[in-house]
């Protein structure tokens, strides 16, 4: 008897009691479509203070499939990923967020890429419904920025939505740097990827977890874990500024000598001075997000704690 492939399903679930439901029922569709392979769906409960996890219990009391991570406290998507992966036991791992802004219904069509040879296969956000201007515009903005300072290495559009093969997402779990941007860190590892276009739809129900300045962090983690471009933004401004003022000096000798001038202007000094001092704090707060990276890394606190697990036999 030829052994089916499983496929593990990973889900971080934040205060999603309106969607749990819907989610379950759309995945066991897809499930039945694809009925030549097993699955298992690890959510994992990151910390809501609603009824997610109770709806969660009885989901696996009707259907052992779906499995619970229920975390300590919210660690962040990246950190809700990062614990349902070191419980995966697929031969390839679905990563999806539970708003149902991901189609369940594109796990199919990610399957077959993976049999045709693909490790890792993302989803490219065409369109985003109901997301509005300012938001679209500073995701692009990012995306392009990112490609700028890697190479290329995150595609414009990629989301998190993607499957992984089982050599890659053991290869990240091997991982133990703190301020994971995953997105980056699975393009980095280099495996045979492609993407696969569509468009994102609204929230299901509920409401958005991802509000600026979250969006913000992930963005600086995504920029400062994968580029140097910062620091050496920082050294060729305090170079320019040194050549600036050095010739500044030479000419402001050269008229004293010439014809006895005096640097005029109490105003132009004082503004002179506040312009250098905000270069200087912007250099600092530069080199700081490299510091406060190098302090959790220093730290080695865990990236997620595991409160319960539900329906694991080990």
């Amino acid at each position: 008897m030829v052994m089916k492939k499983l496929i593990s399903v990973v889900i971080p679930a934040y205060n999603e009691e309106e969607v749990v439901d819907e989610l379950a029922n759309r995945l066991k569709k897809v499930m039945q479509e694809n009925n030549n392979y097993d699955f298992e769906v690890i959510i994992v409960e990151n910390g809501s203070w609603d009824s997610t996890f109770e709806k969660l219990i009885n989901l696996y009391k009707e259907d052992n499939r779906f499995k619970i991570v229920q975390l300590s406290r919210n660690f962040g998507c990246d950190g809700g990923i990062t614990a349902g992966l070191k419980y995966a036991k697929g031969d390839a791992a679905v990563i999806m967020n539970a708003d149902l802004q991901d189609p369940p219904e594109m796990i199919s069509k990610y399957i077959r890429k993976w049999e045709e040879g693909y490790e890792i296969v993302y989803g490219i956000i065409e369109q985003r419904e109901g997301v509005p201007f300012l938001r679209r515009f500073f995701s692009t903005t990012f995306y392009k920025i990112i490609n700028r300072l890697t190479n290329n290495a995150i595609p414009e559009g990629a989301s998190d939505f993607r499957l992984v093969d089982k050599k890659v997402y053991f290869t990240v779990n091997k991982m133990e740097e703190r301020n994971k941007f995953l997105r980056g860190i699975i393009a980095w590892t280099g495996f045979k990827q492609t993407g696969i276009p569509f468009d994102r739809p609204p929230r299901f129900a509920g409401e958005s977890k991802a509000d600026f300045l979250t969006v913000l962090k992930v963005a600086m983690n995504g920029i400062f874990s994968f580029s140097y471009f910062p620091l050496r933004v920082v050294t060729a401004l305090g170079l320019v500024v040194s050549v600036g003022s050095f010739l500044m000096s030479i000419v402001e000798i050269g008229l004293y000598l010439k014809y006895g001038r005096v640097v005029p202007g109490f105003t132009t000094t004082i503004l002179l001075i506040l312009f250098l001092f905000g270069i200087l704090f912007f250099i600092l707060g530069i080199i700081g997000e490299y510091l406060a990276r190098i302090y959790d890394e220093v730290k080695q606190r865990p990236n997620y704690i595991v409160r319960n697990k539900i329906g694991f036999t080990d």
